[in-house]
Parts: structure tokens; sequence; C-alpha cells
């Protein structure tokens, strides 16, 4: 067993957090004030009850996702997770509302609004990830864990949705965490994202039932399989980011090599 870590590695590890934030931070700050803005102009009437007390939780949640998204700013890597998670995202809500396994109180399938959400939260997640790495020890049980988590995951999720199991859609979503599940690329990685998209998961989806903007067929508020859907989601966005990322080099590298070729 693998002693717990020293106060000297925790300081060590907490002024590496802190180096995170810099010049780009407050970039960041600048985009999610402006994303902020412009989901409340186009869907406030919808989302903000203003005859209600401020909801202290959503805002506690919100605050949290944006100190942690300014934490690490790198804009190329970062636009890519966030078109990833849009579009992941999208996806992920067009199978729920279709098949019935959640509905929204705007009775949308899925509703536009929440798509942003998707990208933000996509980012939040991976900045988590990134300070779960610098806390985790550099132990070998860390990566073993992958395989169990995930496998555990789509088992578990496999029988949430098992009431559609007869629809397409739920037959694609299956095999595709299957397709997740066997493709390892970076088991650390993979256990970060998972914890942290589930530690995320367990704010958003309980401030999202609890007030009933969402409402899933079991009616729990939240059930587990939804907060550990976030890590999940998050394993397979970031699959989804290196597929993105490896096609620009190739094309970068082409490119170079055409532009080489017709100086010569």
């Amino acid at each position: 067993m693998q002693a717990p870590p020293s106060p000297s590695r925790l300081r060590l590890a907490f002024v590496e957090l802190r180096r995170g934030y810099d010049r780009r931070s407050l970039v960041a700050l600048g985009l999610l004030v402006v994303t902020y803005g412009s989901v409340a102009l186009v869907w406030g009437t919808q989302l903000i009850d203003t005859s209600r007390n401020v909801d202290w939780f959503l805002a506690f949640t919100w605050l949290l996702m944006t100190i942690v998204l300014c934490w690490r700013m790198r804009p190329q890597r970062d636009a890519i997770r966030a078109g990833v998670g849009l579009v992941g995202g999208l996806a992920i809500e067009a199978w729920g509302t279709a098949t019935l396994l959640w509905t929204y109180w705007t009775a949308e399938r899925p509703p536009l609004w929440i798509i942003p959400a998707w990208a933000v939260a996509t980012l939040a997640i991976d900045r988590i990830s990134g300070a779960l790495d610098t806390l985790l020890p550099r132990a070998r049980w860390v990566e073993q864990a992958r395989t169990p988590l995930l496998a555990g995951f789509v088992a578990l999720m496999t029988w949430f949705a098992w009431p559609t199991i007869q629809t397409w859609p739920t037959q694609l979503a299956v095999a595709a965490m299957i397709g997740v599940v066997l493709w390892r690329r970076n088991p650390r990685e993979d256990v970060t994202l998972f914890l942290g998209g589930a530690l995320l998961g367990v704010l958003l989806e309980y401030w999202g039932t609890s007030r009933y903007c969402w409402t899933y067929y079991t009616k729990a508020t939240p059930p587990i399989t939804a907060v550990l859907a976030h890590g999940f989601a998050s394993v397979a966005f970031q699959r989804g980011a290196s597929i993105v990322e490896r096609a620009l080099e190739r094309t970068r590298v082409a490119r170079v090599a055409t532009a080489t070729t017709t100086r010569q």
C-alpha cells in the first residue's frame, strides 16, 4: 500500500495548480462572460424566473466552473474540445430526449439552450482532470482502475437504458460506449476525466433534477448513472478531440510538404 502524500508534496502540488492562472485566464474569463451573456440574452426569459430568489446553488456551480475554466487556458486545444463538446452534447441530448430517457420542462427534444452548457462543462471537466492528475499519486493502481471504471459504467448505463434497447439510437449509443472502452489511449487520463466528470456531474445533475429543469424516467434526483455519465462522456469527447487534432496535424504536415515542394 502506498503511503499518503506528504505535506511537502501537497504544497508542491498546490503551487503547480496556482501556476495555471496567467494573462490568458483573463481572456478565458472574457469569453465566458460573452457566452453567459449570449445565453441569457437569447433564452433568459425561459431559464430564469425573476419572481423567485437567487438560486445560490446554481450561482455557486457556475462560479466554480468559471474559476476552473480560467485555469491553464490553451486556446487551440480548448477550441477543439469545446467544439467536440457541442457536437457530442447535441448527440447525447438528441438520444436521451428522443427515447424519453429524460425530458425537459420545455418539452423540447432537445432544447438548444442546453447545448452551450456541454461545451462549458467539457472544458471544466478537462481542467478538473488536469488538477486530479497533479494531485493523484503516480501509482499503477490509478491506471489499472481505468477498465473496471469504464466497463462498469457501460454495464450500468445499458441497464438504465434497457427499456429503450430496441431502438436504434440506444443500440448505437451502447456500441459507441463499448468502442470507447476498447480504445485504450491514456489510462491515467481516462481515470482523471471520469472522476472529474463525475464530480462536476453531482452538482449539475442535482441542480437540474431537483429544480425539475430535466427529469429522468426513473424520477431519481439524480440517478447515479446520470452523474457518472458526465465522466464517461468526457472520456469519449477526449477521443473525439484526439481525432480532430491528428487530422489537423496531418493537414499541417501536408501543407508544409506541399509548400516545400513548390519552393523547390
